[in-house]
């Protein structure tokens, strides 16, 4: 008696203990462990380009700062990674040397877990030409090439979150800057991973953004200084200080990027070396810099496909072809009594035409001016006065 008792705990004991390891093994139990590694969850990569090495010299001629806490390595990009991850959408950029977290001397760490490093991301969400924004943000001294121009950008800064769009919105000295701000993401979520800086933005924030999207990531060097001429970036000047590069001018105009991201083929020193510096911002001409796309290419998706396909006109079927004009058959028109037509001058109202573009206005044409008129200047019309 007591043994088949016993048998049958054990035998008891024994399923509950199968079920229990079959359920531990389930896909759906499994599903809470997985939700905490990202890897689970990565579907597809937006871009995956590496970075030549021991290029943190911005143009080529930059120099640290004098800071020794500072080493070689500290801005110089790797890898940068965009992909998906379930809503999200990751950024991963992979530095040269181990990303500081305090600072060796006195132990510090700031609010998001690091204290020298700065990065910009911007994306070129459509990739098409003359649309977004043509200039970087402030301080950075940078155009973008080729035509295009960013939709949204990513701050990425030892700052919290709070802090920093509360800086952005008081930074009222550059109207323009102000028009952007709405598409300026601070991220909530930044991790540091020994050599990497991840964040993650919800595909909300990022409509539309795909494959054929393009991207940029700037490396710059960090300080709490918000002036007309930076937004938390180190300075650039003539010869290094402690918290400035050298390498640069003591003029306004230079590039205060350290490292970049660079399209298949190109010369980051070649592209952050082409700019005029000068005391006023008038003569000033900046460098300009591309965007990378899928591949590693420099021309978008969007702007291949057209040049590969030019858009030309096409019939419909049941219709003539757009480049033809359309016959109508004349219509019998009501019967009106006749009347003496008046024998009137320009009866034509004047419209203003407001479709010109870069402050052109047409000219009429010569069958529309007044040709009794020898006085007339070159490209003036009278104007009629009124009957």
């Amino acid at each position: 008696m007591i043994k088949n008792i016993l048998k049958n705990n054990l035998f008891k004991a024994f399923i509950a203990s199968s079920i229990a390891i079959t359920a531990l093994l389930s896909p759906n139990s499994c599903s809470a462990a997985q939700q905490k590694l990202n890897y689970y969850y990565e579907s597809r990569d937006l871009l995956n380009i590496k970075d030549p090495i021991g290029d943190d010299k911005g143009n080529g001629y930059y120099q640290y700062p004098l800071d020794k806490r500072l080493k070689r390595g500290t801005f110089d990009i790797k890898n940068f990674r965009v992909y998906e991850e379930g809503d999200v959408i990751v950024f991963e950029i992979q530095m040269r040397n181990y990303i500081l977290r305090t600072w060796e001397d006195t132990g510090k760490s700031d609010d998001q877990g690091f204290v020298a490093n700065l990065w910009d991301i911007y994306i070129d969400i459509d990739g098409i030409e003359k649309s977004g924004y043509n200039e970087a943000l402030p301080g950075r001294s940078v155009l973008f090439a080729d035509k295009m121009g960013w939709e949204k950008a990513i701050l990425i800064s030892p700052m919290n979150f709070s802090a920093l769009e509360e800086i952005l919105r008081e930074k009222t000295d550059e109207l323009d800057f102000q028009d952007r701000i709405n598409d300026i993401i601070v991220p909530d979520y930044v991790e540091i991973q020994s050599d990497r800086v991840i964040t993650k933005i919800s595909k909300k924030k990022l409509p539309r953004i795909s494959e054929k999207s393009g991207f940029q990531c700037f490396s710059m060097g960090y300080k709490n200084v918000v002036s007309g001429n930076r937004l938390l970036n180190r300075d650039v000047k003539a010869f290094p200080t402690k918290d400035d590069f050298g390498g640069g001018s003591n003029t306004y105009g230079e590039p205060t990027v350290i490292d970049m991201i660079i399209p298949n083929n190109e010369n980051q020193y070649k592209m952050l070396k082409n700019y005029t510096t000068a005391s006023f911002e008038d003569n000033i001409r900046y460098a300009e810099v591309p965007f990378v796309y899928a591949g590693g290419k420099r021309i978008s998706p969007a702007v291949e496909a057209l040049r590969r396909n030019p858009m030309q006109p096409t019939a419909i079927v049941g219709k003539p072809p757009i480049d033809q004009p359309v016959v109508q058959k004349a219509q019998p028109q009501p019967s009106v009594p006749y009347m003496q037509p008046v024998n009137q001058t320009n009866t034509a109202p004047r419209t203003n035409n407001t479709n010109t573009q870069n402050g052109f206005v047409p000219l009429k044409k010569n069958n529309q001016i007044n040709q009794n008129n020898s006085n007339i200047p070159s490209g003036f019309v009278p104007v009629k006065k009124k009957q």
